[in-house]
């Protein structure tokens, strides 16, 4: 087939091929984005050792070839939540982290759940190249996307999916330095 088709030709496919991929990707991240809160919230007391567990042997090819190490709590706390949004949730953190980190060597993420008397803070920090002051707002936005050399380019649709998701279990979602010198994101949720 690609003897008929030419280089040329076999490269204009490809970019078709890829660029049907991304507007898949694009088209579920809407619906995700869409779907949330219209659904009801399904509130039950979540492990989240389980749910980042599920996540890690998900995300171990990418985090091997990125020599990246998934460091995530011992025993956290329950949670109070929704199973699959929490999932979500962890899911667009560590893969936002993986994306833009950049090369660093001895990669790290880490995740934490703390707790206190009436919130559980989640935080997901890496020790990646950060995030500018100017963009810690507008990273949440739909379609917002940071591209750098060497990153990966998402849809930009999840960290508004995380933000959406904190605000509708009541809390909310930002981002700082961390202090390994990469980004800390932080979801608040009400107990």
């Amino acid at each position: 087939e690609s003897r008929r088709l030419g280089e040329r030709g076999a490269h204009f496919l490809h970019r078709i091929a890829a660029a049907g991929r991304n507007m898949e990707n694009l088209i579920r991240d809407l619906l995700d984005f869409a779907r949330i809160g219209h659904e009801g919230v399904q509130r039950t007391l979540v492990d989240p050792r389980e749910v980042l567990q599920q996540l890690r042997s998900e995300c171990k090819p990418r985090l091997e070839q990125q020599g990246v190490a998934l460091e995530l709590p011992e025993s956290p706390p329950l949670l109070l939540c929704d199973r699959t949004r929490l999932y979500q949730l962890f899911s667009n953190l560590v893969g936002n982290a993986l994306d833009h980190m950049g090369e660093t060597p001895h990669g790290r993420i880490l995740v934490e759940v703390r707790e206190s008397e009436d919130r559980h803070e989640l935080v997901v920090a890496d020790n990646g190249r950060g995030v500018a002051a100017e963009e810690r707002e507008r990273i949440f936005e739909v379609f917002h996307t940071v591209q750098r050399p060497g990153g990966r380019k998402g849809t930009g649709i999840g960290l508004a999916i995380v933000r959406k998701i904190a605000e509708r279990h009541g809390g909310r979602a930002w981002v700082e330095d961390a202090p390994s010198g990469g980004a800390a994101f932080h979801v608040l949720l009400p107990r």
